[in-house]
């Protein structure tokens, strides 16, 4: 097997285009970056946009609940209004002091909760506050409830999701659009794994005196050596980004449910998901390069596969906790308690693939002919 792992690796080594893969992800990460630096600077504008325009609405508000507080005929109603009036006034200080924090880059903690329990204030008294947010009640105080937990924990809070440090980066990576960028990436590398259907000669290395077993396993093996230096040279890259804009702040929370998690611990998961992932697309790229006898074939079905599968996962919700060709919702998933089961359904489907990729190749279908 040793030397079937050699051969694999020197016929890796010597195919350009796997240099060109390697090529792409370094471009691709480095785009991936100067997109984030770009995002950031479009959320900053838009953050100091949104209070600009919040001062300019509580100021009207003030303007207008006085106009219909010295109308008011009732002693019930100019109470009413003279309390709407204090609530925006409090409104427009605690949105100029969010307009001043997002301008100097230095956004306090306190200002956004006081900000998020004035809004919460205001849709529980029913005052119009359509102008300030589109969020519903439950959201708000789902968000309070993470910023409590980082105040009382003394988490610091993050500026700007998009900042490009490699936690923030970490966790837009998750992002499934960009899981696909890299799973396709990965699958440019495991391209030639199968490389001899196309030239013809794989009856002459399925007779050898290899048995099938140990050419499919070493293939296979040899896929997930090339998934985990893949990881590696993300990870690598990822400690690049690093030393150049710091690793930011890892211990943001999310209120899932009556929970909350670490950013920490849902990255964690992450890396779990992606590696269950690949384990699944390796069997099913093996399977399937068995059974069409086609390297290109075999690539185009299974991105294809795996984005239309993707595309259409909303309808597929009963099932996607436990197929990991599937994009899953990783929130629901830490709700239900998934995360392990859809690990261990993906190495499961990977080891009945190979096994169906044996029976397709057995030696008495593979006799090497005169010509």
């Amino acid at each position: 097997m040793v030397y079937l792992l050699k051969y694999e690796w020197h016929k890796f080594i010597r195919t350009k285009k796997n240099w060109l893969a390697f090529l792409l992800i370094l471009c691709s990460f480095i785009g991936y970056v100067s997109f984030n630096g770009y995002q950031n600077h479009v959320y900053k504008e838009a953050k100091t946009e949104q209070f600009s325009k919040a001062r300019q609405n509580a100021m009207y508000d003030i303007t207008n609940m006085a106009n219909y507080q010295f109308l008011a005929k009732k002693e019930k109603d100019k109470q009413y209004y003279g309390n709407a009036i204090e609530y925006f006034k409090r409104l427009y200080s605690c949105a100029n002091d969010l307009y001043r924090d997002y301008s100097t880059s230095a956004v306090s903690l306190d200002d956004l909760m006081q900000w998020n329990d004035l809004l919460i204030e205001g849709k529980t008294k029913k005052y119009t506050i359509i102008s300030y947010t589109t969020h519903s009640l439950d959201y708000l105080k789902k968000t309070q409830k993470e910023y409590r937990y980082l105040k009382k924990n003394h988490i610091p809070i993050k500026h700007s999701p998009y900042v490009c440090t490699t936690s923030n980066l970490a966790v837009n990576l998750s992002n499934y659009y960009l899981g696909a960028v890299l799973l396709i990436l990965y699958f440019l590398l495991i391209f030639d794994i199968f490389k001899e259907f196309d030239q013809g000669v794989y009856k002459i290395l399925f007779t050898s005196k290899y048995d099938t077993l140990k050419i499919i396993l070493t293939k296979v093996v040899f896929s997930i050596f090339l998934l985990i230096g893949f990881i590696g040279l993300i990870v690598l890259l990822f400690g690049v980004n690093t030393l150049i804009f710091g690793m930011g702040n890892t211990q943001y929370s999310f209120s899932v449910g009556n929970h909350i998690y670490m950013e920490s611990k849902i990255l964690m998961y992450i890396i779990f998901i992606t590696i269950a992932m690949s384990l699944f697309l390796i069997g099913v790229y093996t399977l399937i390069s068995c059974l069409f006898k086609s390297t290109t074939t075999s690539l185009v079905i299974t991105i294809t596969l795996y984005l239309m599968v993707n595309l259409f996962s909303q309808n597929l919700h009963k099932i996607n906790y436990f197929i990991g060709f599937l994009n899953v919702d990783m929130f629901s998933m830490l709700q239900q308690n998934k995360i392990f089961t859809i690990c261990i359904m993906n190495i499961v489907v990977l080891i009945v693939c190979v096994i169906l990729s044996i029976l397709l190749l057995k030696k008495r279908d593979l006799i090497v002919t005169g010509d």
